[in-house]
């Protein structure tokens, strides 16, 4: 297994991305949106789950306050469950002219940051319980999704973004959505 050094090393010419989340099942939903795309990245999740090919993207997921401060992302995305005085002392961090993905409730503590990055909010999906199911609204109408998450139903919107930086359309985005379990 990769040290963490050597993971910061390794990454240094890679577009980093950095899931600061405390639910692994966000992680896993963006590595198959990913994956059903077509879409070639390396990563290193906390379940110590790695893929290390050399592709130009790295993928790394932690709710270690400490790491996701070192990492130094080009990508963040800060989950819903994740506070915003945490989600502040990271920012410094990012790459100038990076992009900071992040829900509506800690907004301004971003807003504040006097450093220079992209700044994508999120607010909650819309969803509703049909039976034994979740059903989300979205531009594309209701979608039905097969899991039970509801914090990863809770940071969809903010997936949708961070998948959308590697180039993942919405209709794609829901298809693999769909298929999640």
């Amino acid at each position: 297994m990769i040290s963490f050094s050597d993971l910061l090393s390794s990454s240094k010419e890679k577009t980093r991305v950095l899931i600061y989340a405390v639910n692994p099942s966000i992680s896993k939903l963006i590595l198959e949106v990913l994956n059903f795309s077509g879409k070639e990245f390396d990563f290193f999740l906390n379940s110590g789950s790695t893929k290390n090919d050399n592709n130009d993207f790295v993928i790394f997921e932690t709710s270690d306050l400490e790491k996701a401060s070192q990492f130094k992302p080009t990508i963040f995305f800060a989950s819903t469950e994740i506070d915003g005085e945490n989600i502040a002392s990271t920012l410094k961090n990012i790459t100038p002219g990076g992009i900071v993905i992040y829900p509506d409730d800690v907004k301004n503590w971003i807003e504040e940051s006097l450093h220079h990055f992209r700044k994508l909010h999120f607010e909650p999906a819309v969803f509703q319980k049909n039976n034994e199911q979740y059903v989300v609204a979205s531009e594309l109408g209701a979608i039905p999704v097969n899991f039970r998450d509801k914090n990863v139903l809770l940071n969809l919107e903010g997936i949708k973004l961070l998948c959308q930086q590697f180039g993942v359309m919405e209709e794609e985005f829901y298809e693999a959505v769909m298929s999640f379990e």
